[in-house]
């Protein structure tokens, strides 16, 4: 690949790079987490549930010392910890994002030093 080329390429990864840094540097809250309805069965003798009604609550499934334990989320808040669980979400990829376009930029700039470097005059 030529040196005008790499450079081109270089380009558009440093936009990519700036959106995605965009959206790092954003101050809104974030949870570690995943917000999901769970429904269950009680175990009680005659309740609705053994006929396949479940009884269904919202709660937050988050990491904490290695395991996974969920949180009851309260009746109002269940759209805030969705969105913020979302945000986390993208957050994440945003950040896979950038360690991998940061490998390919790496690897082009030592392309780009390749197609540059010229033996030294005798």
């Amino acid at each position: 690949m030529g040196a005008s080329q790499l450079r081109k390429q270089l380009q558009q990864r440093q936009r990519e790079v700036g959106d995605l840094l965009g959206l790092l540097k954003q101050r809104r809250p974030l949870i570690r987490g995943n917000a999901y309805k769970l429904r269950r069965k009680c175990g009680k003798d005659g309740c609705r549930c053994q006929d396949g009604h479940l009884h269904e609550s919202w709660v937050l499934s988050v990491p904490e010392k290695g395991r996974k334990r969920m949180r009851a989320i309260p009746e109002g808040k269940r759209a805030q910890c969705q969105s913020m669980t979302e945000r986390y979400r993208r957050f994440r990829r945003a950040r896979a994002r950038l360690v991998k376009l940061f490998a390919e930029i790496l690897t082009q700039v030592d392309e780009l030093e390749r197609e540059r470097t010229v033996a030294p005059p005798l």
